[in-house]
């Protein structure tokens, strides 16, 4: 039983980290205006599953925690994780890494974009390369998010099942 929530919690705490460090970057790519939203909340979704990781390592060893306190922890990491993945699913939705026109302009990948007073976008901070880079960073990013929602599902399942083998 040890075994295989030690598995899981292993690789959600390696997920989550990516996810977390991943967000972080791009979000520090920010040049113009504000953090995007969605990154925010992607960085805040990566925490909340370190957070929950963690404890849940924790848990493993210590009796009292395990139960209610880590499958609550675990239910809002996965949620969390799985509302930012489709959040950035959403936002990349027919962008191509390799097609520099859908790159320009998407709030998650420009790095801040200077606008005209009529609405034209006038520039965007980063070039072609960085753009692809950024891209690449937040399509890991998402695929992450939803592989750190299933290790969480996978989590919660485990010691569901394993409750009461101690």
């Amino acid at each position: 039983m040890r075994l295989v929530t030690s598995v899981c919690r292993f690789f959600q705490l390696i997920f989550t980290i990516v996810v977390l460090g991943l967000s972080i970057t791009l979000a520090k790519g920010q040049q113009l205006g504000s953090v995007p939203s969605e990154t925010s909340y992607g960085a805040f979704s990566g925490g909340i599953g370190v957070l929950a990781a963690l404890i849940g390592t924790v848990a493993i060893f210590i009796d009292s925690l395990d139960g209610v306190v880590t499958w609550v922890l675990d239910g809002v990491s996965a949620l969390a994780l799985l509302a930012a993945g489709i959040i950035f699913a959403v936002r990349l939705h027919g962008t191509s890494c390799s097609d520099p026109d859908t790159l320009f302009g998407n709030v998650l990948l420009s790095g801040g974009c200077i606008t005209t007073n009529d609405g034209i976008y006038t520039g965007c901070y980063w070039d072609e390369k960085h753009l692809k880079s950024r891209c690449t960073s937040a399509t890991a990013d998402t695929a992450f998010m939803f592989l750190g929602f299933i290790m969480c599902i996978g989590v919660l399942i485990a010691s569901f099942i394993f409750r009461n083998r101690r």
